[in-house]
């Protein structure tokens, strides 16, 4: 009773960090979406809506799974299996929905710039939240002798991957803001790839890189690797090759 008691007060500040940084994040959308450019009919806007909803849900469960597989096939629990989600998985799946839907609707344009200022203030609001919470989200680094060490509640110092998450966001979203490049799409794209980036080299930062500590040896979901790489990083450097030739392409008619 006292460990739950422990997990649901830890828990707490997550969750409603969490719900902030979807109502900011939703709102600041819909502020810069107004400026930008959008299909006329509201239908239309409605449909790449959910589309964005959607791809974002079932890429952040898909990703959740393949990160602890191997573990989720052993254990088999209806809860470990409906339970979790990855930012990345989230993202990249709402981006390949939301194309989708342009070319089912026939929409050509760039949706995506307003999303810049939305998904960096939910990442750093949403990251505030891990930093804040013990072990049970897995979300912590691994051991470090750093003086910035963070004690997540086990008694030993790990690496603050959040906090470090939420300075590299906030420094892509400052680069893409200055960003003197008026192709649509490109600091969407750019933003997204430098965040692809930024996972990559910080999940080597994270279990079950570096030595295992009695927690996390005992995790109820530990992290599998594929070829030396979790399923995220391997998700990272897909997603990174991805926007960069999306980049590519939204520059091309600016050099042109």
């Amino acid at each position: 009773m006292v460990d739950l008691l422990r997990s649901s007060s830890s828990a707490l500040p997550h969750v409603v960090l969490e719900a902030l940084a979807y109502l900011v994040a939703s709102r600041t959308y819909w502020s810069v979406a107004r400026t930008q450019p959008r299909p006329p009919r509201a239908t239309d806007r409605w449909l790449l809506a959910a589309c964005a909803i959607a791809g974002a849900a079932l890429g952040s469960k898909g990703l959740h799974v393949l990160e602890h597989l191997p573990a989720l096939w052993r254990q088999g629990a209806t809860a470990d299996w409906l339970g979790g989600k990855s930012v990345l998985g989230g993202l990249i799946g709402g981006t390949l929905a939301v194309e989708a839907g342009k070319r089912a609707i026939g929409w050509r344009p760039s949706t995506g710039d307003a999303w810049v200022p939305a998904i960096a203030i939910g990442l750093i609001i949403g990251r505030a939240g891990c930093q804040v919470t013990g072990l049970w989200d897995q979300t912590y680094g691994t051991p470090t002798a750093l003086p910035w060490g963070w004690d997540y509640g086990d008694g030993a110092r790990r690496h603050p991957v959040a906090l470090y998450e939420m300075a590299l966001v906030g420094l892509a979203w400052l680069g893409v803001a200055r960003w003197r490049v008026r192709a649509p799409g490109a600091r969407f794209s750019g933003f997204l790839a430098a965040y692809c980036a930024i996972r990559l080299a910080l999940d080597f930062l994270k279990p079950p890189f570096g030595a295992q500590t009695a927690a996390e040896l005992t995790a109820t979901l530990p992290v599998a690797r594929y070829l030396d790489l979790t399923a995220i990083q391997w998700t990272a450097l897909a997603g990174l090759g991805g926007y960069l030739a999306m980049l590519r392409h939204r520059l091309r008619p600016a050099a042109a």
